[in-house]
């Protein structure tokens, strides 16, 4: 689907590569890497007015801004750009700090990335207490033990959308609505929601980061707040502050990087290329990746006998998101044989050291993961079984150097 217009797939292709470990970031289209280019070629320029190039460059700031809200359905006066989703996750739990009060319950679960979990585990030092929800064999939440902290009314509770690990997707809108109704703010993690299909975000949701590297675009993040958080938390302190908005000094602090924008608009340009709104092309790209997802749960239910695949069993839905263990093969060593088979994957705990722990404690709270884009095909999830299927066959054997130049893909 469109890889030709992916230089990085391309190049990857022609060398024999399989690009397999999209969960930790994609790969940018041809006219996101034009754009950003272009911009630092020509058009770099610090934002401002009166002066054509930095009136472009705000132009540019604000456009971005614009296409994120539109496709995520929400106001452009509530979202903003920032260096990436861990860092705007920090940035927010420094605003709630100071009406954080000893004994204040906050509610995280073993679910998430660390960003959606350490930046909370932070206002313990301003007195809150830190309940962790537990998850079962399959990374699910236990919902009994998220109901009982519920019921002790916490002043905040974070959420996953989709995990990066199991492929596993939330019920966000409800677990949010359950916070929202014992009067919880709630943040939820959507990097890895936001690459695979169209975002409905739920208004009992008070704060959200996305990672627009995990959707075709350079390093930059995104943030969304609601409107009753933007009034009670970024405010200015200063009649007086520059610039006359508060964001610009708590959530949006010092110089964007206005070529990463640049390449954001570029990739919205390669979205409305698949569909005339890049709400639709994500539509489009969720279809073709559940056909993805449903070949490769086919190919780990067939093994399931010498594969342990964490999360849902292979027989229900999934992001294409696959993390496992071959039997009696330590992970570092099946990675290793992944890379000398020009096979891109990834080997460790995905910054998911809770989650890990919880279903893989096994083997140590470490496993394979591979995981593929829209640009990925069923050829390449074949490839990645052949990987597989010679370790299992063949477990003691030292993995051999793939020639790049001479792989068959």
């Amino acid at each position: 689907m469109n890889a030709d217009r992916f230089p990085a797939v391309m190049a990857a292709s022609a060398r024999g590569r399989v690009l397999a470990d999209n969960a930790a970031g994609t790969q940018l289209p041809d006219l996101a890497l034009e754009r950003m280019q272009r911009y630092l070629a020509y058009d770099n320029a610090q934002k401002g007015a009166i002066f054509a190039r930095s009136r472009a460059t705000t132009d540019l700031l604000d456009e971005a801004k614009q296409e994120f809200a539109a496709m995520i359905g929400a106001p452009v006066a509530q979202v903003g750009v920032g260096p990436n989703a861990t860092t705007l996750s920090l940035s927010f739990s420094r605003l709630i700090a100071s009406t954080i009060k000893r004994g204040d319950r906050i509610v995280v679960t073993a679910a998430d990335h660390e960003a959606n979990i350490a930046p909370w585990m932070w206002l313990q030092r301003f007195g809150a207490q830190i309940h962790i929800v537990p998850v079962d064999a399959n990374g699910d939440l236990d919902e009994t033990q998220y109901r009982a902290f519920l019921n002790r009314e916490p002043v905040f509770v974070a959420l996953p959308w989709a995990s990066n690990t199991t492929g596993t997707v939330f019920d966000v809108a409800r677990l949010a609505g359950a916070a929202k109704s014992v009067g919880a703010l709630v943040t939820v993690d959507a990097v890895q929601a936001f690459p695979h299909f169209p975002l409905e975000l739920p208004t009992t949701v008070d704060f959200a980061f996305f990672s627009a590297y995990k959707i075709y675009a350079p390093h930059v993040g995104f943030w969304y707040v609601s409107r009753r958080a933007l009034e009670r938390f970024v405010q200015p302190d200063d009649a007086n502050v520059a610039g006359g908005d508060a964001r610009t000094w708590s959530l949006e602090t010092g110089t964007q990087s206005y070529e990463a924008l640049a390449g954001w608009l570029g990739t919205i340009a390669y979205l409305r290329e698949l569909a005339a709104k890049p709400r639709d092309a994500m539509a489009e790209i969720a279809r073709y990746e559940r056909e993805l997802s449903a070949h490769a749960r086919k190919k780990f239910a067939d093994r399931r006998d010498r594969v342990k695949l964490y999360g849902k069993p292979p027989e229900l839905e999934r992001l294409p998101v696959f993390t496992f263990n071959l039997e009696g093969v330590a992970s570092e060593e099946s990675a290793r044989h992944f890379e000398h088979a020009n096979v891109e994957a990834r080997v460790g705990d995905y910054y998911s050291p809770r989650l890990m722990r919880a279903i893989a404690g096994a083997a140590g709270g470490r496993a394979v993961r591979l995981s593929f884009s829209h640009y990925n095909t069923s050829g390449d999830i074949d490839r990645c079984f052949e990987v597989i299927d010679s370790v299992l066959e063949h477990p003691e054997a030292e993995p051999e150097n793939a020639d790049a130049e001479t792989v068959s893909t």
